[in-house]
């Protein structure tokens, strides 16, 4: 009994060895991409307008955007309420992240008027720019967004439409700006 008692000890001695050497997981970490997506963190106020195109009528709106870091620190979540003189209440969730097997931003949007899609975005400097295609009457439209960065706490954001790619004309303006907290 004692050899048996021996025996199943020493085995479970060695599989501990055997598993106390395996190399532990290393949590990914997110890299210099990631960090660029930090200037949209914070909660914002928002007024814009939209010019009368394909796409719809004109309006202006204005809200609030609160965006924060996902878990992990890979992606930043963000909130949209804004009131249109036309389109009344609207709420939106995107998610953005950086791709790294595309070396590509994305930004998938859904909203609360039945919309989702999936945008491409990079970056140049303090400049975002995202593409995306929009259903509308039939037809597909190339649709653009420029997101610049002046200063800190303010976000011009320019969008544009085209119906072959390569004759862009103006969709929307904004500027987002951060309320700092006292």
């Amino acid at each position: 009994m004692k050899k048996i008692t021996v025996i199943v000890l020493l085995a479970l001695v060695a599989a501990c060895g055997v598993f106390a050497q395996e190399t532990p997981t290393v949590m990914q970490k997110p890299g210099p991409e990631h960090m660029k997506l930090a200037g949209f963190v914070g909660n914002w106020t928002t007024a814009g307008e939209v010019v009368e195109s394909p796409l719809g009528s004109a309006e202006n709106w204005s809200g609030t955007i609160r965006s924060e870091w996902f878990a992990g620190g890979f992606a930043v979540i963000r909130h949209v309420d804004e009131k249109g003189s036309i389109t009344a209440d609207f709420h939106a969730l995107d998610v953005i992240t950086y791709d790294a097997s595309a070396k590509t931003y994305t930004w998938y949007n859904v909203d609360n008027q039945g919309w989702s899609g999936l945008l491409k975005g990079t970056f140049s400097g303090d400049v975002f720019t995202i593409d995306w295609d929009a259903q509308a009457k039939g037809k597909t439209y190339k649709l653009r967004g420029t997101a610049k960065w002046v200063g800190a706490d303010t976000l011009t954001y320019v969008s544009e439409y085209s119906e072959d790619g390569t004759i862009w004309k103006p969709l929307s303006r904004s500027t987002d700006i951060r309320v700092i907290s006292k």
